[in-house]
């Protein structure tokens, strides 16, 4: 007869070996996976830990990504920048002032290079990435510069650049004396503007007359001055008048008239008389010839650099065309009825920044931003300067061609010059802010590296079993499974009679 075991507590010692089995299987898949938890249910409190560090971990991959498009577009454009800086060395070399000694070869050939200089800058800022214009500010599915042909000869409908020139020579009168008047009355010689207006010639200042504000012999608002040769001057004696050009008015040219006896007078001189009025015809005359020759050199030059000016605008400006009124004046094409649109991006205009256009956040309180416009000043007036020189004629066949050579070298150098390279939306300016958005990308990624390392370690310890452990663990419980199965075995089998025996 079997006595019943009520003294050992069998089913609870079943339910612990189940118990055993089950935290085994656990062990087991946990080896296998290197997981320590299944499911999110089963992580207990180390739940929200894990959640928030995913969280953290998925923000610092959308940073990376962000800035891999950003480095990407910043490789373009820091490219294409060096393309410029480049080219605008290019066209500093043309302007050359020591040209006209070499037999003419480098003026000669500055016009056809100013052409494939000006095209190439044309492509340059038509640079695309995949589709995406990356000078035109945040418009970058917008191509930001007309084609070169039509910025040069217009689209058979509005006026290109070589029109708007054509159009700002004739007001500026550069085949017709600059729009000022010689006349000989007597002793007397006068040189008077024709009218108030922006164009042409200005008197600024003469040495060895008598200059002053309108008068009754003067348009209303224009300058005259005037030259009394009731007393013979003489020999050697100057007569300096300061004029203004139409490209920058802050800038005087000087026609200097020396009193000569010599006959013929040399170039620049007037033959003196005893009779006043003779002495006044032949200053009048020498004067007339200097403006004239002004007005096919330097006013040429500087007409063609105030139509680029009026044409190449820089943020915030609007086309200047002419109008012939009255009163004569410079108008704004405000919406591009009459001229070509030569940059058709996004144009914050002057008071804002262009980097703006295109910003991206790459850490929790940390932008950069990226954006450049085609027409910022720096890129506009290098557009400009290779213009000019890319409509001029340098050949043979232009007598004048040295003298418009020698006043488009001047305001070119000017312009282009290195003390231009530290103001605001310069080449070289954008080139350091792109430079100085890289760096950003950089120390940013890098701390971004080091965060996700440091998280994946913290997520490793609540979410990752460790082998070695587990493994541990897993024969500590193999060990009391055995010696649990060993006394259930063994108290199963146990009676009175074996008892008693």
């Amino acid at each position: 007869m079997i006595i019943n075991k009520t003294l050992y507590p069998v089913p609870r010692n079943v339910a612990a070996i189940s118990t055993m089995q089950k935290q085994m299987d656990g062990m087991l898949e946990q080896l296998s996976s290197g997981k320590r938890y299944n499911t999110l249910a089963e992580s207990g409190q180390d739940r929200l830990h894990s959640l928030n560090l995913r969280a953290r971990l998925s923000r610092i991959e959308g940073y990376s990504q962000s800035i891999k498009t950003v480095e990407t577009r910043l490789s373009f454009q820091t490219n294409a920048l060096d393309r410029l800086s480049e080219i605008k060395a290019s066209a500093k070399g043309i302007a050359d002032p020591g040209a006209l000694g070499n037999d003419g070869l480098t003026m000669a050939a500055s016009g056809g290079i100013a052409q494939n200089l000006l095209r190439e800058v044309v492509d340059v800022l038509n640079t695309d990435l995949v589709g995406r214009y990356v000078f035109s500010g945040n418009a970058s599915d917008t191509k930001p510069v007309a084609t070169y042909d039509a910025l040069m000869h217009g689209d058979g409908v509005k006026a290109g650049f070589l029109d708007v020139r054509t159009e700002r020579q004739m007001a500026d009168g550069v085949a017709n004396g600059g729009r000022v008047d010689t006349d000989a009355s007597g002793a007397l010689v006068t040189l008077t503007e024709d009218g108030d207006h922006p164009f042409g010639l200005k008197i600024s200042t003469v040495t060895g007359g008598t200059a002053g504000p309108a008068d009754s012999a003067s348009p209303a608002g224009a300058r005259q001055a005037l030259f009394d040769f009731s007393t013979r001057p003489a020999a050697g004696e100057e007569i300096t008048i300061g004029l203004t050009l139409p490209d920058d008015r802050s800038k005087t040219v000087y026609v200097t008239l020396k009193a000569t006896n010599e006959t013929p007078p040399p170039a620049g001189r007037y033959l003196t008389s005893d009779d006043p009025a003779t002495t006044a015809a032949n200053f009048r005359a020498a004067l007339k010839t200097a403006t004239d020759d002004l007005s096919r050199t330097r006013l040429d030059a500087a007409s063609t650099y105030a139509a680029a000016d009026a044409f190449f605008t820089a943020p915030g400006e609007a086309v200047m065309r002419h109008d012939a009124g009255p009163p004569e004046a410079l108008v704004a094409d405000t919406n591009h009825d009459r001229t070509v649109q030569w940059y058709r991006g996004q144009d914050v205009g002057p008071d804002a920044n262009p980097r703006d256009t295109v910003s991206t956040g790459i850490d929790e309180s940390t932008r950069v931003g990226i954006g450049i416009q085609a027409n910022e000043r720096g890129i506009a007036e290098l557009v400009r300067g290779l213009a000019v020189f890319a409509v001029t004629d340098f050949s043979e066949n232009n007598q004048d061609r040295a003298g418009q050579y020698e006043g488009l070298v001047a305001t070119q150098r000017d312009r282009l010059s290195s003390t231009r390279a530290s103001r605001e939306g310069s080449i070289e300016m954008i080139a350091m802010e792109m430079g100085l958005a890289s760096n950003t990308l950089d120390k940013v990624k890098s701390r971004h590296t080091q965060y996700d390392a440091q998280l994946n370690t913290m997520l490793a310890g609540i979410e990752e079993a460790p082998v070695e452990e587990v493994a541990m663990m897993l024969m500590t419980l193999q060990t009391r499974l055995n010696a649990s199965y060993q006394v259930t075995a063994m108290v199963s089998q146990l009676s009175l009679v074996n008892y008693l025996r």
